[in-house]
């Protein structure tokens, strides 16, 4: 029961955090189509391509792929290899299975985390062709990770209570 609590707890926390970071991805897809339409009108229609807009998109992607994460983790929408999975589903093993998925899933996230800190704290150079410095675009993954850790809490969570408390369904 504590478990179980505990993760109704996470998911109020988390969907809306992972909504809102796909409504912000969306707006950031829209301006990047916009910037990337905006090159290809400077460069083909008026001869003059602009020097910024490769730069920024890229930004922007990268910042839709990490707002993007929690969302993607929690709805198991992210690449997995899922042979074994099937293989056991529906039996009180996979959910055993999945709880280590997901603690290794929390140890990677861990060292991404601190390795993109240590990234971030070198990131005292400028932009190439834009007015700031790299800071804002290297704290972006240990910043996301460090969100996407509820998620994966509370996928740890529901695997451990369904494991313990398994009922077979027939």
């Amino acid at each position: 029961m504590i478990l179980k609590n505990i993760e109704n707890i996470l998911a109020k926390v988390n969907e809306p955090i992972a909504n809102t970071g796909k409504r912000i991805a969306g707006l950031l897809l829209i301006m990047m189509t916009s910037i990337v339409l905006l090159q290809v009108f400077y460069r083909y229609l008026l001869g003059s391509p602009l020097t910024w807009t490769d730069e920024l998109s890229s930004y922007l992607m990268i910042y839709m792929t990490y707002l993007c994460l929690p969302l993607i983790y929690l709805t198991d929408q992210n690449i997995a290899m899922t042979f074994l999975v099937e293989k056991i589903k529906g039996k009180r093993i996979s959910h055993l299975v999945m709880f280590f998925v997901h603690i290794f899933a929390l140890l990677t996230i861990v060292v991404w985390i601190y390795f993109g800190w240590v990234f971030f704290l070198k990131g005292n150079v400028m932009a190439n062709s834009l007015p700031f410095k790299m800071y804002y675009i290297y704290l972006v993954p240990p910043l996301l990770f460090c969100i996407t850790l509820l998620q994966v809490m509370q996928k740890i969570i529901s695997e451990l209570n369904n494991f313990i408390n398994y009922q077979k369904i027939n």
